[in-house]
């Protein structure tokens, strides 16, 4: 059964993801999406969360940036250019 509602999760979070513009909330953190996908598709199994998580990164709509030991994830389905945005940070020494 699971793996019958595993296509239609996908389909139904890739749809959900496209209409929210996800493209505009910049990089994220996976908890953002896991939290995202458990809502859409009303199932609390992680396990289940990570293969649509995984299913939907196999097919290139996500971008992901390795910052401080952490990964942040940005949904760019129409492989559009990312504009970084210079970092801030002062450094006096």
């Amino acid at each position: 059964m699971i793996k019958n509602k595993k296509k239609e999760y996908v389909e139904l979070s890739f749809l959900y993801f496209r209409f929210r513009n996800l493209f505009n909330f910049g990089f994220q953190r996976y908890s953002f999406y896991k939290n995202l996908i458990g809502y859409i598709c009303n199932i609390s199994d992680y396990a289940m969360i990570r293969r649509i998580f995984e299913e939907l990164f196999k097919r290139n709509v996500f971008n992901e940036k390795k910052q401080s030991n952490k990964i942040y994830y940005l949904f760019n389905p129409y492989n559009e250019p990312v504009v970084e945005t210079p970092d801030l940070t002062v450094d006096w020494t």
